[in-house]
């Protein structure tokens, strides 16, 4: 329990004068390399302040002069931390739309080009992708959770196919990223935090230059198949059919 309220404090005490920083960062220069700092200082501090140890596996797959659309699975709130911690990039997410109302937090994330997503408002997600499209045009790594929420289950949720098509559009490599025991760590439901080890996995990365909408089918599977192996060792989705690449 007292792992919970140490981690509590932390995300107050670390969170508000790091989202205060980034605003007045972001007056002057909102994409300047000093916010992708704040972001990696502030996610690794929370990652200690869990617990966590954390390891990386396959970073040497990315480019550090190259920008990705990173695809991972999401068990937990301690996923960002995680991933800002581990990958050397300038990282921005996709998050939900609520996150963006939280006072000073949500001003910051705003202002440092995370894009606010509402899943159920239609019109308003696809102007928030054609806006992840324009921060992977100003140098930005963008993270997307296709599952649209949290897994209460060691096994994922179907992915959705928002990430695949702006891969396609912005015809931007796909990395899958596997986020393997923050369920143990901090799941969904969980009262307290259980410190312990969390490996961030980096798969093999997947081009989509050239490639035409139809393929969004068999990028989502190939990216599925690489996060379902590194999580559990082998592939547990059966592949999409023919035909539903198609549509």
């Amino acid at each position: 329990m007292l792992r919970t309220v140490y981690l509590a404090l932390a995300a107050v005490f670390v969170t508000i004068p790091m989202s205060t920083l980034t605003i007045l960062v972001a007056i002057v220069r909102s994409t300047s390399p000093v916010i992708d700092w704040i972001v990696r200082t502030w996610g690794k501090a929370l990652v200690s302040a869990a617990g966590i140890e954390l390891r990386v596996e396959g970073l040497d797959r990315l480019d550090p002069n190259k920008r990705y659309i990173l695809v991972s699975n999401h068990y937990s709130y301690l996923d960002i931390p995680c991933i800002v911690a581990a990958i050397p990039q300038p990282i921005r997410f996709m998050a939900k739309v609520s996150l963006f109302k939280i006072p000073i937090f949500g001003w910051a994330i705003g202002r440092a080009g995370f894009i606010p997503i509402d899943r159920k408002n239609r019109r308003t997600a696809v102007k928030s992708f054609e806006l992840a499209a324009d921060r992977i045009r100003k140098g930005n790594t963008i993270v997307i959770f296709p599952e649209e929420g949290r897994s209460r289950e060691r096994m994922m949720r179907p992915f959705q196919r928002g990430a695949f098509l702006l891969a396609i559009k912005s015809e931007k490599t796909i990395v899958p990223v596997a986020i393997d025991s923050t369920y143990d760590v901090f799941r969904v439901g969980a009262k307290r935090v259980t410190p312990g080890v969390v490996t961030i996995k980096v798969g093999t990365p997947i081009e989509t230059v050239n490639l035409k909408l139809r393929a969004k089918e068999s990028l989502l599977q190939q990216a599925r198949e690489q996060i379902e192996t590194m999580l559990y060792g082998a592939p547990v989705t059966p592949p999409a059919s023919p035909a539903a690449e198609t549509e």
